[in-house]
């Protein structure tokens, strides 16, 4: 699976903090001498396997230390809805040793980032689940001039044309590595229509929800009715482009085709079903407390 995620890190949502950002994303304990509030999170630090600072060369010292790095990026910020940071997440192939994931991303951050005056803090994660390990990338908005940042931020990097050449080179960075690894699996950084896949893309749910998902919980029910609905759809679409070829279908009076009406049906039921089983191992759970019953529930449907 292919990802280069890029966003912006400003304090505009709820006077965030870069330095709480960071350690967060590390695994660590920073304090924000700004906020005079300490962050912990070395409780994660289990979930983050590599971690680095990378600098150009000629960066002074402080730039090494993730605390004084970023309370400095906090303090030459002076605009409440101030940009504080780059962020990339970049999706490394699970087929690649650990040490292989991280190396990968060290050089593509050394490439596209560093070489270019920023200063970079990288963290591999690797989930429980040992599914979707994961590099964060936090780069500085404004690159270094001595011992000091920029009074200009770099507002080049937010052109589209940017990202696109970004997104390019991860996948040819981690399909170069792949292909080091011996192994057969590449990524492609294109959308699904450039490549001539007639499928539509999977709506993204996001870490919190799917983590509130494994526990059974729909933080947005409509959400995941819409991640169910892509999924019959993209099921269903081989036998619909099968029917187009065999000439025009009669429409009903709503002007829904025979194959469409069929996959609108499939959603329901599927999701209905879904529905179902919510509710019923619900009931269960709510049958089973003060009881010492081990039988789970019977599905009526």
């Amino acid at each position: 699976m292919f990802r280069l995620e890029a966003k912006i890190f400003s304090r505009e949502k709820r006077g965030r903090s870069v330095v709480a950002a960071a350690a967060y994303r590390a695994g660590t304990k920073l304090r924000d001498e700004i906020k005079e509030k300490i962050f912990d999170y070395a409780r994660r630090s289990k979930g983050v396997v590599s971690h680095a600072i990378l600098a150009p060369e000629d960066a002074p010292a402080w730039a090494q230390d993730s605390g004084k790095l970023w309370n400095a990026v906090e303090a030459g910020e002076k605009r409440k809805d101030a940009q504080l940071a780059r962020e990339f997440i970049l999706s490394v192939p699970p087929e690649l040793p650990t040490q292989a994931q991280f190396q990968t991303a060290v050089d593509w951050a050394k490439t596209h980032l560093v070489n270019s005056g920023m200063i970079a803090e990288l963290s591999l994660h690797h989930p429980k689940s040992g599914k979707n390990p994961h590099v964060h990338i936090l780069c500085t908005m404004r690159k270094l001039e001595g011992e000091e940042f920029s009074r200009k931020k770099a507002t080049e990097w937010n052109d589209v044309g940017l990202l696109v050449k970004q997104r390019a080179s991860w996948a040819e960075a981690v399909n170069a590595a792949l292909e080091q690894a011996g192994r057969e699996e590449r990524v492609d950084h294109r959308s699904l229509k450039d490549r001539g896949i007639d499928r539509l893309p999977q709506p993204k749910i996001g870490v919190s929800a799917t983590a509130l998902k494994r526990r059974g919980v729909e933080d947005d029910p409509k959400r995941f009715q819409e991640v169910r609905r892509v999924k019959v759809l993209n099921e269903v679409l081989p036998m619909m482009k099968a029917l187009k070829g065999h000439g025009e279908v009669a429409q009903n009076g709503a002007g829904h085709s025979w194959w469409e009406r069929s996959v609108m049906f499939l959603g329901r039921v599927k999701a209905q079903a879904a529905e179902v089983a919510k509710n019923t191992w619900r009931k269960f759970v709510d049958a089973r407390k003060g009881r010492d019953d081990t039988k789970g529930p019977e599905l009526d449907f």
